[in-house]
């Protein structure tokens, strides 16, 4: 494993932002302070090795600040980006839950801080708890649902109205103003949403007129509900098809 960095004991929330996660849901209390009794934060610096493809899969994430992707090397030396994820989202607890190697290679793109949590304590307590075996299947199928999603967007959804979907997911706020900040990467943002790299600013200039600006790799939302009107989000439909 390569994920060297200083451990910080979990606070309230962070625990929150764990507690919120699908494949938790269900569990009671006891059990899930079971899970995470010995879960760290760890931060990383951008650039950072996770976890590389074979690694032994010896914990799973949940993303409390920062950015982290996904990638396998192709054979000709270039890198298929499988997914980017970043605050709130959990990765590699499959791998963590069939106890192989890991499938693909983890970096931090920006700064993170993560929750590590074990999996050979999970994997104990889904033996135990028939629930919690449960609640990973779930929590795979979301994915596999969530990918389909995605796929189902990319073939209907202009680049501009899957650039404002990507940045309203990201959005605190559900009206008024609004800052969302991106990895400094944008190669990753347009690999994200399937546009060359050059596309991505003349992308981001379209919006203007809408009240988006950038700065660095700052989006700047002058109204979340203005921005909504572009490219409506059907939140409901989202649930239902990621659930």
């Amino acid at each position: 494993m390569r994920h060297e960095s200083k451990c910080v004991v979990m606070d309230e929330e962070s625990i929150s932002v764990v507690r919120s996660q699908p494949l938790f849901s269900g569990l009671d209390n006891e059990l899930f302070e079971s899970v995470i009794q010995s879960a760290h934060i760890r931060t990383f610096p951008k650039g950072r090795m996770l976890f590389q493809r074979g690694d032994t899969a010896e914990c799973f994430y949940v993303i409390l600040d920062g950015w982290v992707k996904i990638y396998r090397d192709t054979a000709n030396g270039d890198q298929a980006v499988l997914g980017i994820f970043s605050k709130g989202d959990m990765f590699a607890e499959a791998a963590a839950f069939i106890g192989v190697g890991f499938p693909a290679s983890a970096e931090v793109v920006e700064d993170a801080r993560l929750v590590a949590i074990e999996s050979k304590r999970f994997t104990a307590m889904v033996e135990k708890h028939p629930q919690t075996a449960l609640n990973m299947l779930a929590s795979m199928s979301r994915h596999l649902h969530r990918l389909i999603y995605e796929v189902e967007r990319l073939k209907t959804r202009s680049a501009s109205q899957r650039l404002v979907e990507f940045l309203l997911r990201r959005c605190q706020a559900t009206d008024g103003p609004c800052v969302v900040t991106l990895p400094y990467d944008k190669n990753l943002i347009a690999a994200r949403l399937g546009v060359q790299p050059e596309s991505l600013s003349r992308l981001l200039n379209k919006l203007r007129e809408y009240g988006v600006t950038t700065d660095a790799n700052q989006v700047f939302i002058e109204d979340v509900t203005r921005l909504r009107e572009y490219c409506p989000v059907d939140e409901q439909e989202f649930e239902r098809t990621v659930a």
